[in-house]
Protein backbone atom coordinates (compact mmCIF):
# COMPACT_ATOMS: atom_id res chain seq x y z
CA UNK A 1 0.00 0.00 0.00
CA UNK A 2 1.33 3.43 -0.87
CA UNK A 3 -0.67 6.18 0.86
CA UNK A 4 -0.33 10.00 -1.01
CA UNK A 5 -2.21 12.48 0.18
CA UNK A 6 -2.96 15.97 -1.82
CA UNK A 7 -5.43 19.30 -0.96
CA UNK A 8 -7.97 21.11 -3.11
CA UNK A 9 -9.89 24.11 -2.46
CA UNK A 10 -10.33 23.03 1.12
CA UNK A 11 -10.98 19.63 0.38
CA UNK A 12 -8.32 16.95 1.91
CA UNK A 13 -8.28 13.74 0.00
CA UNK A 14 -5.96 10.30 0.70
CA UNK A 15 -5.69 7.51 -1.51
CA UNK A 16 -3.43 4.64 -2.11
CA UNK A 17 -1.29 4.72 -5.45
CA UNK A 18 -0.97 1.32 -6.05
CA UNK A 19 -4.29 1.11 -6.81
CA UNK A 20 -5.51 4.50 -7.51
CA UNK A 21 -3.99 7.15 -10.16
CA UNK A 22 -4.03 10.79 -8.58
CA UNK A 23 -7.94 11.46 -7.55
CA UNK A 24 -9.79 14.36 -8.46
CA UNK A 25 -12.82 15.41 -6.43
CA UNK A 26 -15.20 13.99 -9.27
CA UNK A 27 -14.40 10.28 -7.39
CA UNK A 28 -16.76 11.43 -4.39
CA UNK A 29 -19.77 12.75 -6.70
CA UNK A 30 -22.57 9.98 -7.68
CA UNK A 31 -23.85 12.72 -10.34
CA UNK A 32 -20.77 12.60 -12.01
CA UNK A 33 -19.70 9.00 -11.52
CA UNK A 34 -23.28 8.27 -12.94
CA UNK A 35 -22.47 10.11 -16.46
CA UNK A 36 -19.39 8.21 -16.52
CA UNK A 37 -20.96 4.87 -16.69
CA UNK A 38 -19.14 3.64 -13.31
CA UNK A 39 -21.90 4.32 -10.98
CA UNK A 40 -23.73 0.79 -10.20
CA UNK A 41 -26.27 1.92 -7.76
CA UNK A 42 -27.15 1.33 -3.97
CA UNK A 43 -26.88 -1.63 -2.16
CA UNK A 44 -30.44 -3.22 -1.37
CA UNK A 45 -31.96 -1.44 1.68
CA UNK A 46 -29.42 1.24 1.73
CA UNK A 47 -30.31 4.75 3.15
CA UNK A 48 -28.86 6.59 0.24
CA UNK A 49 -24.87 7.06 2.12
CA UNK A 50 -23.64 4.01 -0.06
CA UNK A 51 -23.10 3.03 -3.52
CA UNK A 52 -20.97 0.41 -5.85
CA UNK A 53 -18.90 1.62 -7.71
CA UNK A 54 -16.12 1.00 -10.51
CA UNK A 55 -12.66 1.84 -10.44
CA UNK A 56 -10.87 1.21 -13.37
CA UNK A 57 -12.70 -2.09 -13.85
CA UNK A 58 -12.10 -3.13 -9.39
CA UNK A 59 -15.52 -3.09 -8.05
CA UNK A 60 -15.42 -0.45 -4.84
CA UNK A 61 -17.96 1.22 -2.51
CA UNK A 62 -18.26 4.79 -2.28
CA UNK A 63 -19.67 6.02 1.23
CA UNK A 64 -20.84 8.99 2.40
CA UNK A 65 -20.52 9.61 6.30
CA UNK A 66 -23.94 10.34 7.76
CA UNK A 67 -25.08 10.87 11.35
CA UNK A 68 -27.26 8.48 13.45
CA UNK A 69 -28.99 9.34 16.32
CA UNK A 70 -30.30 12.17 18.31
CA UNK A 71 -28.40 14.52 16.06
CA UNK A 72 -29.74 13.42 12.98
CA UNK A 73 -32.06 15.67 11.94
CA UNK A 74 -29.79 18.63 12.75
CA UNK A 75 -26.33 17.92 11.36
CA UNK A 76 -26.91 15.14 8.35
CA UNK A 77 -24.12 14.63 7.23
CA UNK A 78 -21.75 16.97 9.20
CA UNK A 79 -19.53 16.92 12.14
CA UNK A 80 -17.51 18.85 14.13
CA UNK A 81 -13.48 19.43 12.56
CA UNK A 82 -11.10 19.11 15.61
CA UNK A 83 -8.38 18.78 12.96
CA UNK A 84 -7.72 16.37 10.21
CA UNK A 85 -5.93 13.17 11.92
CA UNK A 86 -9.28 13.74 14.32
CA UNK A 87 -11.67 12.97 11.15
CA UNK A 88 -13.70 10.33 10.83
CA UNK A 89 -12.51 8.78 7.50
CA UNK A 90 -8.86 9.58 8.10
CA UNK A 91 -8.85 7.45 11.26
CA UNK A 92 -10.67 4.94 9.42
CA UNK A 93 -9.12 5.03 6.30
CA UNK A 94 -5.67 4.81 8.49
CA UNK A 95 -6.73 1.51 10.31
CA UNK A 96 -7.83 -0.54 7.19
CA UNK A 97 -4.70 0.30 5.73
CA UNK A 98 -2.76 -0.76 8.66
CA UNK A 99 -4.99 -3.88 9.13
CA UNK A 100 -4.76 -4.78 5.10
CA UNK A 101 -1.31 -4.49 5.33
CA UNK A 102 -1.23 -7.39 8.34
CA UNK A 103 -2.93 -9.60 6.16
CA UNK A 104 -6.30 -8.71 8.24
CA UNK A 105 -9.89 -10.15 7.26
CA UNK A 106 -10.49 -6.59 6.47
CA UNK A 107 -11.33 -4.70 2.73
CA UNK A 108 -8.42 -2.18 1.42
CA UNK A 109 -9.09 0.91 1.62
CA UNK A 110 -8.61 3.25 -1.69
CA UNK A 111 -8.97 6.38 -1.31
CA UNK A 112 -11.21 9.00 1.30
CA UNK A 113 -12.13 13.19 1.01
CA UNK A 114 -12.77 15.67 3.72
CA UNK A 115 -14.03 18.72 2.85
CA UNK A 116 -14.18 21.26 5.24
CA UNK A 117 -16.54 24.14 5.58
CA UNK A 118 -15.59 26.51 8.75
CA UNK A 119 -15.89 24.37 11.74
CA UNK A 120 -17.67 21.41 10.32
CA UNK A 121 -16.62 18.93 8.34
CA UNK A 122 -18.19 16.45 5.38
CA UNK A 123 -16.52 13.31 4.32
CA UNK A 124 -16.63 10.10 2.19
CA UNK A 125 -14.90 7.00 1.70
CA UNK A 126 -13.90 4.46 -0.91
CA UNK A 127 -12.87 1.00 -0.11
CA UNK A 128 -12.64 -2.16 -1.65
CA UNK A 129 -15.85 -4.39 -2.96
CA UNK A 130 -15.89 -7.49 -1.54
CA UNK A 131 -17.91 -9.97 -3.47
CA UNK A 132 -19.80 -12.06 -0.61
CA UNK A 133 -23.41 -11.38 1.80
CA UNK A 134 -23.44 -10.34 4.96
CA UNK A 135 -24.23 -12.77 7.67
CA UNK A 136 -27.73 -11.11 8.17
CA UNK A 137 -28.49 -11.48 4.50
CA UNK A 138 -27.19 -15.58 4.42
CA UNK A 139 -29.12 -16.47 7.91
CA UNK A 140 -31.98 -15.19 6.34
CA UNK A 141 -31.64 -17.65 3.98
CA UNK A 142 -30.19 -20.41 5.68
CA UNK A 143 -28.49 -21.74 9.01
CA UNK A 144 -24.83 -22.01 8.89
CA UNK A 145 -23.06 -25.41 9.77
CA UNK A 146 -20.62 -25.15 13.12
CA UNK A 147 -17.67 -24.45 11.07
CA UNK A 148 -18.93 -20.91 9.71
CA UNK A 149 -19.30 -19.46 13.26
CA UNK A 150 -15.81 -20.74 14.37
CA UNK A 151 -14.06 -18.95 11.53
CA UNK A 152 -16.65 -15.54 12.24
CA UNK A 153 -15.57 -15.97 15.84
CA UNK A 154 -11.80 -16.18 14.68
CA UNK A 155 -11.78 -13.49 12.30
CA UNK A 156 -13.03 -11.21 15.37
CA UNK A 157 -10.17 -12.77 17.52
CA UNK A 158 -7.44 -12.11 15.39
CA UNK A 159 -8.61 -8.29 14.91
CA UNK A 160 -8.65 -8.23 18.72
CA UNK A 161 -5.29 -9.53 19.00
CA UNK A 162 -4.56 -5.90 16.81
CA UNK A 163 -6.14 -4.14 19.57
CA UNK A 164 -9.12 -3.29 16.83
CA UNK A 165 -12.08 -2.30 19.24
CA UNK A 166 -15.19 -2.41 16.60
CA UNK A 167 -18.21 0.48 17.38
CA UNK A 168 -20.36 -1.05 15.36
CA UNK A 169 -19.75 -5.55 15.07
CA UNK A 170 -22.97 -6.84 13.97
CA UNK A 171 -24.70 -8.61 11.59
CA UNK A 172 -24.91 -6.59 9.08
CA UNK A 173 -21.08 -5.90 8.83
CA UNK A 174 -19.54 -9.38 9.19
CA UNK A 175 -19.22 -10.55 4.97
CA UNK A 176 -19.09 -14.39 4.13
CA UNK A 177 -18.00 -15.49 0.54
CA UNK A 178 -20.55 -16.70 -1.87
CA UNK A 179 -18.02 -19.09 -3.32
CA UNK A 180 -17.17 -22.70 -1.76
CA UNK A 181 -14.38 -21.05 -0.20
CA UNK A 182 -15.06 -20.34 3.21
CA UNK A 183 -13.76 -16.84 4.18
CA UNK A 184 -15.03 -14.31 6.32
CA UNK A 185 -14.31 -10.57 6.34
CA UNK A 186 -15.50 -7.85 8.82
CA UNK A 187 -16.32 -4.17 7.13
CA UNK A 188 -17.37 -0.28 8.63
CA UNK A 189 -14.65 0.57 11.05
CA UNK A 190 -15.99 3.73 10.91
CA UNK A 191 -15.32 4.95 15.01
CA UNK A 192 -13.32 1.86 15.33
CA UNK A 193 -9.89 2.52 17.48
CA UNK A 194 -7.09 0.88 18.38
CA UNK A 195 -6.16 0.05 22.26
CA UNK A 196 -4.33 -2.16 24.67
CA UNK A 197 -5.86 -6.02 24.62
CA UNK A 198 -8.36 -6.18 27.42
CA UNK A 199 -11.13 -8.47 27.66
CA UNK A 200 -13.76 -6.27 29.03
CA UNK A 201 -13.96 -4.10 25.59
CA UNK A 202 -13.27 -7.55 23.56
CA UNK A 203 -16.02 -9.34 25.14
CA UNK A 204 -18.16 -6.48 24.50
CA UNK A 205 -17.81 -6.67 20.79
CA UNK A 206 -18.96 -10.16 20.85
CA UNK A 207 -21.78 -9.29 22.94
CA UNK A 208 -23.12 -6.78 20.21
CA UNK A 209 -23.01 -9.22 18.07
CA UNK A 210 -24.66 -11.76 19.66
CA UNK A 211 -27.52 -9.04 20.63
CA UNK A 212 -28.11 -8.08 16.75
CA UNK A 213 -28.49 -11.39 15.75
CA UNK A 214 -31.31 -11.68 18.72
CA UNK A 215 -32.87 -9.06 17.48
CA UNK A 216 -32.84 -9.96 13.45
CA UNK A 217 -34.40 -13.06 15.37
CA UNK A 218 -37.41 -10.94 16.96
CA UNK A 219 -37.74 -8.88 13.66
CA UNK A 220 -38.14 -11.88 10.93
CA UNK A 221 -39.71 -15.36 12.39
CA UNK A 222 -37.70 -17.44 9.47
CA UNK A 223 -33.98 -15.88 10.27
CA UNK A 224 -32.07 -18.79 10.81
CA UNK A 225 -30.48 -17.54 14.96
CA UNK A 226 -27.73 -19.62 16.18
CA UNK A 227 -27.93 -21.99 18.54
CA UNK A 228 -26.28 -22.92 21.37
CA UNK A 229 -23.86 -25.07 19.87
CA UNK A 230 -23.47 -22.28 16.50
CA UNK A 231 -22.54 -19.49 19.76
CA UNK A 232 -20.59 -22.08 21.80
CA UNK A 233 -18.93 -22.32 18.13
CA UNK A 234 -18.25 -18.63 17.87
CA UNK A 235 -16.74 -18.60 20.97
CA UNK A 236 -13.62 -21.38 20.33
CA UNK A 237 -12.98 -19.63 16.76
CA UNK A 238 -12.47 -16.05 19.13
CA UNK A 239 -10.24 -17.92 21.78
CA UNK A 240 -8.51 -20.11 19.58
CA UNK A 241 -7.81 -16.93 17.98
CA UNK A 242 -6.29 -15.75 21.16
CA UNK A 243 -4.72 -18.68 22.34
CA UNK A 244 -2.88 -19.07 18.89
CA UNK A 245 -0.74 -15.82 19.31
CA UNK A 246 -0.19 -16.11 22.90
CA UNK A 247 1.76 -19.77 21.43
CA UNK A 248 3.28 -18.01 18.30
CA UNK A 249 4.73 -15.46 21.21
CA UNK A 250 6.37 -17.85 23.77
Amino acid sequence: MDPHQMYIDNQYIIYDAERLQRPDTSLFDPLVLQRRGVWLGAPAGGRGSAGYIILGGVPAVLRRYRRGGMFAPLLGDRYLWLGLAKTRPWREWNILARLHSQGMPVPAPIAARVQRRGVFYRADIVVERIDAVTLAERLSAEALAPDYWYEIGHAVGRLHLEGVDHADLNAHNVLINKGDALRVRIIDFDRARLRSPGRRWQLRNLARLQRSLLKLARQDPEFKAPDQKALAELQRGWSEALHDSQQVAK
